[in-house]
């Protein structure tokens, strides 16, 4: 692993922690989703697990604080990128990765609900009914925000690529 590497996952890290706190004041809109995807799909696979490990250490560290739904982050995003990754081998186009965001968007806002099970199930059961409503608006605007700002966000990517020395 090289400081190159390094940097270029945290930076981006940040940048997905900026994306997440500039949203999360507005209701329903979540990009942290369509940034994680677009990074997953524009660049290498390292780069995309560490930059979204990169965010959930920053976010826990700096915004949430150590809890179950924090820590819940570092077992979902970089996932995400995983999958996206493997995912972007066939291609992507901005039908597919609207689809695609739209569908993490609202899986994310019910995995969430997860940690309700420390403490009762039914409990659990009705956060993952009273939260289906906003994941399900969640994960449509998300999937409309990759739809018009993808495929920018994916040339962007893979010019700062290009020009940064030793970009992926």
């Amino acid at each position: 692993m090289s400081v190159r590497l390094l940097v270029r996952s945290a930076v981006l890290g940040a940048l997905e922690l900026v994306v997440f706190t500039a949203f999360s004041g507005i209701l329903y809109l979540e990009a942290v989703t369509l940034t994680v995807v677009s990074v997953a799909c524009c660049l290498d696979r390292r780069t995309a697990v560490l930059s979204s490990v990169c965010f959930c250490v920053l976010n826990m560290l700096l915004i949430q604080g150590v809890t179950p739904w924090s820590l819940m982050y570092l077992g979902v995003y970089p996932v995400y990128s995983l999958i996206v990754r493997r995912l972007c081998r066939q291609g992507m186009d901005r039908l597919k990765a609207a689809a695609l965001t739209g569908v993490l968007s609202f899986l994310t806002g019910q995995i969430l609900q997860i940690p309700w099970l420390l403490f009762s199930g039914v409990l659990a059961a009705g956060y993952l009914l009273a939260g289906l409503q906003t994941s399900l608006v969640q994960g449509a605007l998300s999937a409309a925000m990759a739809w018009v700002l993808f495929e920018p966000l994916c040339r962007m990517l893979r010019h700062l690529s290009r020009t940064v020395p030793g970009g992926a």
